[in-house]
């Protein structure tokens, strides 16, 4: 028999390790890259490099396009029921939801049409919403 302290330990430390590491995965193709081009510049190489700054984008934990963009009222008559088969195929979620019931959940932020498009946005984003008919949507 398993003990389940043990299995919670490890299963605590894979997961700090994916939430911890995301910055230093970044880090560490970079360096990887870096590496590989130094070994093919020839020395005395007359080429200039030309990019003067670099913008580098990491965003974990930034909300779903569900919470965001998708309107899903549905989702809502659906709470708390179980997670059609069509939709699992018969395979876990992810990882963490092995021996648990699969139940559908909607978002719980509120939903309003915005512009003269009437595109569905979230109140999480209400600068944008006063843009919204310069955006470009595609669902």
């Amino acid at each position: 028999m398993k003990d389940p302290l043990t299995e919670f330990d490890f299963l605590q430390s894979r997961r700090s390790f994916l939430l911890n590491s995301g910055m230093g995965l970044g880090t560490a193709a970079l360096a990887s890259l870096l590496s590989k081009q130094a070994f093919a510049v020839k020395t005395g190489s007359v080429t200039k490099p030309k990019a003067k700054r670099i913008i580098f984008l990491f965003m974990a934990g930034a909300p779903s396009q569900v919470d965001l963009f998708d309107h899903k009222p549905d989702l809502h008559k659906l709470f708390k029921t179980e997670l059609p088969k069509s939709i699992s195929k018969g395979q876990r979620v992810t990882a963490m939801t092995r021996g648990k019931q699969q139940l559908v959940a909607p978002t719980t932020f509120k939903f309003a049409q915005k512009g003269k498009s009437g595109v569905w946005m979230s109140e999480l984003l209400p600068h944008l919403s006063a843009s919204a008919d310069d955006l470009c949507l595609v669902h």
